[in-house]
């Protein structure tokens, strides 16, 4: 099963006796994702196996859950627990012992692509391998919970939702890579300054209910300057406030629309949504949607109702 998931790898699972564990794969355009809630297991790439199957890949492993794992190649060993992720390289001979030390299982999430998808050079990438990358900064943190959401949602995802997802969730992770090379220049200054673009939105949406998210504290939280980050909005023709207040439209539009949120009232799905005001919600609403959010709320449970 592993090798028809991943690559070919030697499996010594470390129970001592029945083994248990749940995998559960998708693909992400160019990304394949598996979720696994595993009990302690050793996987090894050996070269005898890379002899068999070489297909060039790299893949990363992020504790989602409890516990630790441990990635070992070229010459170096990663620990790694909770929000952590490593790289290793499939052409190249690895030891991965995931939930190590436990007697429960441990969730654990991969993804596997082409290192070609990354805009660094192949002698860049040994160096990059079997490496800690915490989740404790503002950049690693915000790898971790970007790429946690999207494997997360991985099933609702359209073919061209898929498609843009994997090209933003590479460029995130492309951004963290170079920042651990202290990389001032990497790859083509557009691709920079869409890599930028991409992991601010990121920040966007994941604090989208923190109705202190400000310009100002998105570029504080990207050490950029105000100026540079209005520039980097304003070349894909919009503006940083403009944005989040679109973003958190949509996400009321699509509350007010669930019947499962049917009791929460309009006000409450504004607050969680960043809104402090309830006039100039009502307002924005209307303007961007054409009615005001309760009656948009009565018109999406009659056309729910008739639909069944």
């Amino acid at each position: 099963m592993t090798a028809a998931t991943w690559v070919p790898m030697e499996c010594r699972a470390d129970t001592g006796g029945a083994y248990w564990g749940v995998f559960r794969a998708s693909g992400i355009g160019p990304l394949q994702v598996v979720v696994m809630d595993v009990m302690p297991i050793t996987v090894i790439r050996t070269p005898k196996l890379i002899e068999q199957q070489d297909p060039d890949l790299l893949k990363m492993l992020l504790v989602c859950g409890e516990g630790s794992s441990v990635v070992t190649q070229d010459g170096r060993q990663a620990r790694i627990s909770t929000g952590d992720f490593a790289l290793y390289d499939t052409r190249r001979p690895y030891q991965v012992a995931c939930a190590v030390d436990r007697d429960a299982p441990s969730r654990l999430l991969t993804f596997m692509f082409p290192p070609s998808l990354l805009p660094l050079s192949r002698n860049q990438l040994p160096s990059l391998t079997a490496t800690r990358f915490g989740a404790t900064t503002g950049l690693g943190n915000l790898t971790s919970q970007f790429l946690l959401q999207l494997a997360s949602n991985v099933d609702h995802y359209s073919p061209a939702e898929a498609a843009r997802l994997s090209t933003a969730a590479l460029e995130v992770l492309a951004t963290r890579l170079a920042h651990e090379l202290e990389l001032d220049r990497w790859g083509a200054p557009e691709a920079r300054r869409h890599a930028l673009l991409t992991a601010v939105q990121a920040f966007i949406h994941q604090h989208l209910g923190d109705s202190l998210l400000t310009p100002s504290a998105v570029a504080a939280a990207h050490h950029i300057s105000l100026r540079s980050l209005h520039q980097l909005f304003h070349d894909q023709g919009l503006t940083v406030a403009g944005y989040i207040r679109q973003r958190r439209l949509e996400q009321c539009r699509r509350d007010l629309a669930d019947p499962a949120l049917a009791s929460r009232s309009v006000a409450a799905i504004a607050t969680s949504w960043g809104f402090t005001n309830g006039a100039d919600f009502s307002r924005a609403f209307r303007s961007a949607h054409g009615m005001p959010p309760a009656e948009y709320r009565r018109s999406a449970r009659l056309a729910n109702t008739s639909a069944r």
